[in-house]
């Protein structure tokens, strides 16, 4: 079978097409894979402090860690923990992490906040989670 030029103008339309529609889709799930490392964390977090009540009786404050929510942008950054984050015991399950994180405490419990900006544009996408609920977004959910 011979292929003509047109032929092969049309597969070669037919490639671009889908390069056009994949890397698009590829670029918005690493987003989103990116993304899910602050709820995790989050749920992480809250697990401590759980533990932390149950061991000592007491919720741990924790100063944004390793940046303030507004400083983050698409470059991950190696932990630091914050003096809240030490006496807790907590650190993430890698070495550079997207996210901020805090901890704000009151005598019924504690809220954990997590805060990334994967795209890079600005919006940060943000997550709570409370003694009584698991991490979820306080953002919208298009925003990276």
């Amino acid at each position: 079978m011979n292929f003509g030029r047109n032929e092969i103008l049309i597969v070669v339309a037919v490639i671009a097409v889908l390069i056009l529609v994949a890397v698009p889709l590829l670029l918005s799930g690493n987003k989103d894979g990116q993304r899910d490392e602050v709820p995790l964390n989050v749920n992480a977090i809250r697990t401590a402090e759980i533990q932390y009540h149950d061991a000592f009786g007491d919720y741990i404050s924790a100063d944004p860690a390793p940046r303030a929510p507004h400083a983050v942008d698409a470059n991950p950054v190696p932990w630091v923990p914050s003096r809240g984050f030490k006496r807790l015991s907590w650190s993430p399950e890698t070495e550079e992490v997207l996210g901020s994180y805090s901890v704000a405490t009151s005598r019924k419990g504690f809220t954990v906040t997590g805060a990334c900006d994967v795209d890079g544009d600005g919006a940060r996408a943000t997550y709570e989670a409370t003694l009584e609920a698991e991490a979820k977004a306080t953002s919208a959910d298009n925003v990276y």
